[in-house]
């Protein structure tokens, strides 16, 4: 594997339709890299965030998570870290008592090689939310033999066993 010495960055807003409380909250799920066909070029996510588009003090208070998955088949489900296919996951809340508060890890030991989707597994909010994303990536070089376990990965394979 071999860096490229590009960085690319992927970044939007998701909006949220607003509901009337309970369950179940809001989900939402957007494909941001489509399979290309070029294996031998991947990506490696360094950072995701996620953040309250409506930074209007603390009017539009609501909790938003989100969480990086490779693959066609990821469903809005809840993160799951056993999950091969999920890489990185962030989290975000306003709160009048709590104020503003952030997570985000991202697991290294990726590439991205065919497609990549952020899902919205809940987003509690009772008016319109709109959520902002950005990623951070590292474009890379790989070999044929790279290419085929990320692919692995990409399809919940487990390839370190």
């Amino acid at each position: 594997m071999k860096s490229r010495d590009r960085i690319r960055t992927l970044r939007g807003t998701y909006e949220f339709p607003a509901r009337g409380g309970g369950s179940p909250a809001n989900t939402g799920r957007r494909n941001l890299i489509l399979d290309d066909g070029r294996i031998n070029v991947g990506y490696k996510i360094l950072e995701f965030r996620i953040w309250n588009a409506d930074m209007d003090g603390f009017n539009n208070e609501f909790e938003a998570q989100a969480h990086i998955a490779m693959g066609l088949d990821i469903t809005s489900a809840f993160s799951d870290a056993s999950d091969n296919r999920e890489i990185a996951w962030a989290a975000y809340q306003t709160g009048t008592e709590s104020g503003i508060c952030y997570f985000d890890l991202v697991d290294p030991d990726h590439i991205v090689v065919r497609d990549l989707n952020i899902i919205f597994p809940s987003v509690s909010n009772t008016s319109v939310a709109r959520v902002n994303y950005y990623i951070l990536m590292e474009e890379y070089d790989i070999t044929d033999q790279e290419a085929i376990i990320s692919i692995i990965k990409e399809e919940s394979q487990d390839v370190d066993n």
